[in-house]
């Protein structure tokens, strides 16, 4: 999903829990979500408010091993919405190149989830 025309694109794949949420929205809303995704994962307008966390669940602190994915949550300008993403490992974009049989950006962006807003409201069960 990456825009060639952009000095700086970067792919982006979803995972299918993200998938479904973009096939759960509006198509205009799929189109402002899209191009939120395109533009904001790599420095967008909201990066000084993002939280970095690694595989081991250690959040605000980079990994102490190099296998150690970082995890990112990054505020996106377009409804509230958070997208939980990954870089893609240069492997990744290799395979995706193949089969997306083309040309793939240099950088990439595995997408795991995407967050409404109101996820930060929902209630919980409390005990009795």
């Amino acid at each position: 999903m990456a825009y060639m025309w952009q000095e700086d694109a970067y792919e982006v794949v979803l995972a299918p829990a993200a998938s479904r949420v973009i096939v759960g929205l509006r198509r205009a809303d799929q189109e402002g979500l899209d191009q939120a995704l395109a533009a904001e994962l790599r420095n967008g307008p909201n990066a000084a408010k993002e939280v970095r966390f690694d595989s081991s669940i250690d959040a605000d602190v980079m990994p102490s091993e190099a296998e150690h994915a970082v995890y990112t949550a990054t505020p996106l300008s377009f409804c509230g919405y958070t997208a939980l993403h990954r870089p893609m490992t240069p492997t990744e974009l290799d395979r995706l190149a193949k089969q997306e049989d083309r040309a793939t950006a240099d950088e990439g962006y595995y997408v795991i989830d995407i967050l409404p807003a109101e996820t930060a409201f929902r209630r919980w069960p409390r005990p009795v």
